[in-house]
């Protein structure tokens, strides 16, 4: 009797099974295209799409075309042409826009164009009815770069030069002169042509410029943003202040012993302080008038250490302002107590008789 063979249904079922997963990939392939081309759609309809698009359209020839009265009207003396055009330039590379609510309508958006927290100008979008691209058309851009604008105050002595794009700025960036060293405030009573500050006030430029500064021996120097930071310019010869600081030095020990009285003895202090005053001054009258007091305060030790003399100016006429600071430690009944000081000493310099103090003004 005949075998009968076996029919090979896996093999069909297999191919079946291929073609059956071929058609889903292919159907999943085909929706996923449609659905990608939704959302890429969708994306380019969005306003944000066309004013990003618009924006980085921008050249340099543009954004110069957009600027270019701004920056004709900016100070030149402080900033060329090309330096704030690439200071505008710079910003137009990370621009953010945000719309605004109250002017916009459904086919009528406003945006605020904004560098950082700056407002630039603003762009309108009106809607076209198409999809995809053209669904937004920005109508209308309108560009103020005034709120960069910037501006600042500074306080230099009146013997420095200041000098911005390479420029030496005069009298016209000066809104006040003849400010007053704040160490030195009480010397200026006294009729001393003492040196002052002066106010210099910058403004109609962007970004941030350099500005040098140079001191009155040519020595480039620091603007300080507080006043009592400024000690005196030496404005003297290396002859000049040798002698100074000499006189410094001798005159500061017997100024602490007078002041003091340690040794209990104020004639004998005063005697000592003496050839050091401006005869006639009224230094010198202070002085003796002090002895009597003298007498009755006195500690029981004084050492004068860390002098330190910041800066000398000729006042001309032989006068001299001396700007020094010392440490005293001071022993009585409580001990030793380190105290800081600072003064200001007026000397006189009469060549061959010698050099004396006239006026003393502690800081």
């Amino acid at each position: 009797m005949a075998k009968r063979r076996k029919k090979n249904t896996g093999g069909r079922f297999a191919l079946g099974m291929a073609v059956y997963a071929l058609a889903f990939i292919l159907f999943l392939a085909i929706g996923l295209r449609i659905f990608w081309v939704y959302i890429d759609n969708f994306e380019k309809s969005q306003p944000s799409h066309a004013i990003d698009r618009y924006i980085q359209s921008f050249d340099s020839e543009h954004i110069r075309t957009l600027s270019a009265d701004f920056v004709s009207s900016l100070d030149s003396t402080l900033q060329s042409q090309e330096d704030a055009y690439q200071e505008i330039e710079a910003l137009f590379k990370d621009l953010r826009y945000s719309k605004q609510s109250a002017e916009s309508t459904e086919e009528h958006l406003v945006y605020a164009i904004l560098a950082g927290d700056r407002y630039l100008g603003s762009m309108t979008l009106d809607a076209t009815g198409e999809t995809g691209d053209d669904s937004w058309r920005v109508t209308s851009e309108s560009f103020d770069f005034s709120d960069l604008i910037s501006e600042q105050s500074f306080v230099v002595p009146a013997e420095w030069a200041v000098s911005c794009n390479g420029n030496i700025l005069g009298d016209a960036y000066i809104t006040e002169k003849g400010i007053h060293y704040p160490a030195m405030e009480d010397a200026y009573n006294y009729g001393f042509a003492l040196p002052t500050l002066v106010r210099y006030e910058l403004g109609n430029y962007i970004g941030s410029p350099e500005i040098r500064v140079v001191d009155a021996d040519g020595n480039a120097a620091e603007i300080q943003n507080d006043p009592t930071a400024y000690t005196l310019t030496d404005r003297c010869t290396s002859e000049q202040r040798e002698r100074l600081e000499d006189f410094t030095n001798r005159f500061l020990p017997l100024y602490i012993a007078f002041m003091s009285n340690t040794n209990h003895n104020a004639y004998d202090n005063y005697a000592r302080v003496h050839p050091y005053l401006l005869p006639g001054s009224d230094l010198e009258t202070r002085f003796y008038s002090a002895i009597a007091g003298q007498t009755y305060s006195h500690s029981q030790g004084d050492y004068l250490h860390d002098v330190v003399v910041h800066g000398v100016f000729d006042l001309g006429g032989g006068t001299f302002l001396i700007d020094v600071d010392y440490k005293v430690d001071t022993t009585g009944n409580a001990g030793t107590i380190e105290n800081e000081a600072g003064m200001l000493i007026v000397a006189e310099d009469r060549g061959s008789e010698g050099m004396f103090a006239k006026e003393l003004f502690i800081k």
